[in-house]
């Protein structure tokens, strides 16, 4: 606009061209002040930037993420620290040095006589404290078992609304899928593929969730009602279940398919009722035995199951026993197998190699150490105290 007044043949024309610019310029303060005034109003700030809505956030990527603060180094000393609600199951992040706790604030089953919100409990790796509680939004339920994707989302069941759940701590959204009312998914592990799969307890199911598609299939067990509980996958990627049923005396085993489909073979093993289930290094596979004392082991290449009684001390006679229930399980780098017992407060290992049995009983009565117990890496054992809402760790060494 100057340069085209400064060309004009007379003086005239420059004052009537200087007036537009001026009227011009007026009228576009007055709107980018209308304007900023209207952003401010509704955003609190003429650069507010609009919200992104969650469910556009809950795909990003956090394998490459790298913690803000370096983690601390790990304690060698036990500790323990305080739960927001009733605590479940874990999750170890090593990576990014977290611990992951499902918190559902009630046992399933009809103990919890009514769907409620749970939590999420974040604390650290370096020495167990705590973080951070996420609580469930509404429309969600008391988080069950937890299990950890690559990216660092969490991923738990939902017994209580018979569904699964994701939560992403980054954006800190939530998503949950429903599967069959009724079913009851329970334990979850997440396969070498980044697929979910999870035991369905009252539908005796063994169910598949593919967090790209969404697709959900659901794999019946051969054994009707066989209440499938436990699920833990081997150092070849192959997936083992428990199967829960009194007097059945049955694991369960199949090859993860990316379509979600499995052929499932089960074992008959020496443990009536397998609880929780692991393996080892090797691929050999642990389970306890509930209300029998018991520790059991099946060995995939030779078919041959063994039992070994772990609650001598606690129940002489292994056919009656009232006072014990071998529930969690995890197997460290040694070999050792490790145990909770939740009727007589012991946490302990067993040496398959000389049949030792070395157990602590904690000091609380009411502790009921449960199917929350997992093993790191280096040997620090966690677990979860239902009872009295506490996260414990042992650092190696800590039970001789």
């Amino acid at each position: 606009m100057k340069k085209r007044s400064a060309n004009a043949s007379t003086s005239r024309d420059v004052r009537r061209s200087s007036k537009a610019v001026i009227g011009v310029g007026v009228g576009l303060l007055i709107v980018i002040v209308l304007v900023g005034v209207g952003l401010y109003i509704a955003g609190g700030s003429l650069f507010s930037q609009v919200p992104v809505a969650p469910q556009m956030l809950v795909q990003r990527n956090r394998s490459n993420e790298t913690p803000a603060v370096a983690h601390r180094a790990q304690t060698t000393i036990a500790s323990q620290a305080p739960t927001t609600t009733m605590p479940w199951g874990i999750a170890i992040d090593e990576r990014r040095g977290f611990v992951w706790v499902g918190e559902p604030g009630c046992e399933p089953l009809v103990t919890c006589h009514e769907v409620i919100a749970g939590t999420i409990g974040q604390y650290a790796l370096a020495d167990g404290s705590f973080i951070r509680a996420y609580g469930e939004p509404p429309g969600f339920s008391s988080p069950l078992f937890v299990a950890l994707d690559a990216a660092g989302n969490i991923w738990f069941t939902q017994p209580n609304s018979d569904a699964i759940g994701e939560l992403n701590p980054q954006t800190e959204s939530w998503q949950q899928w429903a599967v069959t009312k009724g079913s009851m998914p329970y334990d979850l592990l997440i396969d070498k593929n980044g697929n979910i799969w999870f035991t369905e307890l009252k539908a005796g199911k063994i169910g598949f969730f593919d967090p790209r598609t969404h697709k959900l299939v659901e794999n019946p067990v051969p054994t009707p009602n066989s209440q499938p509980y436990g699920i833990t996958m081997d150092p070849q990627g192959n997936v083992w279940f428990s199967e829960n049923k009194a007097g059945l005396g049955q694991i369960g085993f199949f090859v993860p398919s990316l379509s979600g489909k499995a052929t499932i073979v089960e074992h008959a093993v020496d443990t009536a009722r397998p609880h929780m289930i692991t393996t080892d290094s090797a691929g050999n596979v642990w389970f306890t035995g509930g209300f029998q004392g018991t520790i059991g082991e099946f060995n995939p290449t030779t078919s041959d199951s063994r039992s070994f009684f772990v609650s001598s001390n606690i129940c002489p006679n292994p056919d009656a026993c009232y006072n014990t229930h071998i529930s969690g399980i995890g197997v460290d780098s040694h070999g050792n197998v490790w145990f909770d017992d939740s009727l007589s407060q012991r946490v302990g290992y067993l040496n398959p190699r000389t049949g030792q049995v070395v157990t602590k009983r904690l000091p609380n009565k009411i502790a009921h150490p449960y199917d929350g117990l997992v093993v790191q890496s280096n040997g620090t054992v966690w677990f979860t105290q239902q009872d009295i809402l506490l996260l414990a760790m042992w650092p190696s060494g800590t039970l001789k």
